[in-house]
């Protein structure tokens, strides 16, 4: 048999805690394996209302005299000719090789302050509203590429701060809406994404007007490097009290470069008014180190710009350089000799922080190379991998495993039903101070009658693995009391038994339910294990 040992502590599940400020803690939205990358589109659908420049004329002053949003009178931006829509705006999706990617996933998110209506100033520093509706913000229109009509699209609340007291000041909500299936039944998801009647407060209001939607996208090319993608979202307020991103469960490479991004998207951040930083810290490192690149100072991180690697993100209309209040980006982490990122890394903090103004901080992303999945094939590459073949609840205490030739599980195609003698030999144990295994010699026979089954690729979720039956079993009604069903299946050639919860026919599906821990129904360890089926070999499935 070929088995495929994943090395899961090579791939990593974000988990996190966040501190103050939170209005609704971060959590993952997304996670994928793939051998591919991220990137985004993203648009502001607000922008200053001049004598000589409507909303729908990029703003593109960034200099010193720059004012802030609460200095202009902020309006939609449309620039269909659509009678539906009062508010819209547009952005190209371009990937180069179109021909090698493939659309796995698409995240819309919009967000805005919204108070009222419309507000206008009556004095200095005073403001009163000028229309108090607050209407739905709930569902909003998309036009894809080489479409004519728009779909309406109804999302999900992140947060809405309208009568939070913390937040009510400018009553920031975030939005959220999968459009996976909409952009994969289109004739072609590259080409013009149009978004419209995305709400927000228009005229001038303290604090100002800010307001946008981003796209993120996954996508898989089987010509790049194999990458762990999380996305989460949540909303945060962000001042001078720093918010912490904590990640653990994740082991970086063992050797070589090690090759990150994040992505962010946040209301607020002016470009004029600095003070905002986003700075990452690895487990073994002592000080955070603050992130920046070309477009993106690290002491003004958030300044009304929409980014993409290192780059403004221009194919948009309309295409500001200042977005007045709208940020949405994908950054690489500079990594010189990865000082910042180290080899064998399982910890790591992203840390926001302002001396300035607050910002809304309401999607972030973390991607990372990781290691594609190890093919073991042998008994000597089996063993380098005996951490992945052992049951991690058994309580005897003595230690040390061998693999011999005759241990290595085989599979072979069969549907022959029969009875299959099963001499278990050993009790396979493990001890509860070492990571290695001792097999104690047994005399015991027991004739079991199974099915044999036909096997192509699959992958296991497995929760244990015994060499003793009963064992199995006793550990199988264990997991049905507490509402977990679980199969299993022989090797007839060294009788380990394999307690299972799930067997999916795709990594990634088995991935994914590894990382959500099974739907949130298994918190012990688990581990992914890879099943090819080869000629002239045997397996048992009970």
């Amino acid at each position: 048999m070929n088995i495929k040992f994943i090395p899961l502590s090579l791939f990593f599940f974000i988990s996190f805690e966040i501190f103050s400020q939170v209005a609704v803690p971060f959590s993952v939205r997304r996670q994928i394996y793939v051998k591919g990358d991220m990137t985004m589109i993203a648009n502001n659908i607000v922008n200053r209302q001049e004598f000589l420049n409507s909303p729908n004329t990029p703003y593109n002053k960034i200099d010193s005299k720059t004012k802030l949003n609460d200095e202009f009178d902020m309006q939609y931006i449309d620039i269909d000719t659509d009678k539906t829509t009062f508010s819209s705006s547009s952005a190209k999706l371009i990937l180069d090789k179109p021909e090698q990617k493939k659309i796995l996933y698409a995240g819309l998110y919009w967000s805005a302050t919204y108070t009222t209506k419309s507000s206008k100033r009556t004095g200095i520093n005073i403001f009163t509203a000028s229309d108090t509706t607050r209407e739905s913000f709930d569902k909003i229109k998309i036009k894809l590429p080489n479409e004519n009509q728009y779909n309406e699209i109804h999302g999900n609340l992140i947060f809405d701060g309208v009568k939070d007291s913390n937040f009510s000041e400018s009553a920031p909500y975030a939005m959220y809406a999968d459009i996976t299936d909409l952009v994969k039944k289109s004739s072609s998801p590259l080409g013009t994404y149009t978004v419209a009647n995305i709400r927000s407060t228009v005229g001038v209001v303290s604090g100002g007007v800010s307001a946008g939607w981003s796209i993120f996208f996954i996508y898989e090319d089987t010509s790049m490097s194999g990458k762990f993608i999380a996305t989460y979202d949540g909303f945060a307020g962000v001042t001078k009290t720093p918010v912490d991103i904590n990640f653990s469960g994740f082991q970086t490479l063992a050797v070589g470069k090690i090759n990150a991004k994040v992505a962010c998207a946040a209301l607020e951040g002016d470009f004029n008014l600095g003070g905002d930083q986003l700075s990452f810290k690895s487990e073994n490192a002592l000080d955070f180190s603050k992130l920046s690149d070309t477009n993106r100072d690290n002491v003004n991180i958030f300044n009304s710009s929409i980014t993409l690697d290192n780059n403004i993100f221009s194919d948009r209309i309309p295409n500001s350089n200042n977005t007045l209040g709208y940020d949405s980006f994908i950054m690489s982490i500079q990594n010189p000799n990865n000082s910042i990122i180290e080899n064998n890394s399982n910890r790591a903090t992203l840390n926001f922080k302002t001396f300035g103004d607050r910002y809304f901080v309401f999607f972030n992303a973390f991607i990372v190379e990781v290691t594609p999945p190890i093919e073991v094939n042998s008994p000597e590459e089996l063993k380098q991998h005996k951490e992945f073949y052992v049951e991690a609840n058994q309580k005897t205490h003595h230690v040390e495993l061998n693999l011999s030739k005759k241990e290595v599980a085989v599979v072979q195609e069969s549907t022959v039903a029969e009875t299959v003698n099963v001499a278990p030999k050993n009790d396979f144990v493990k001890s509860e101070n070492s990571a290695e295994v001792k097999i104690s010699s047994k005399n015991a026979n027991n004739n079991l009658s199974y099915k044999r089954a036909s096997f192509n690729k699959d992958y296991y979720l497995v929760a244990g693995v015994f060499q003793v039956p009963s064992n199995a079993t006793k550990f199988m009604k264990k997991l049905k009391v507490k509402g977990v069903q679980s199969y299993s299946f022989v090797n007839p050639k060294n009788n380990l038994r394999y307690v299972y919860i799930s067997k999916n026919k795709t990594y990634k599906s088995a991935f994914n339910l590894y990382a959500s821990k099974v739907n949130g129904k298994y918190k012990q360890e688990i581990w992914i294990l890879g099943v090819k089926k080869q000629t002239n070999s045997s397996l048992v499935e009970i």
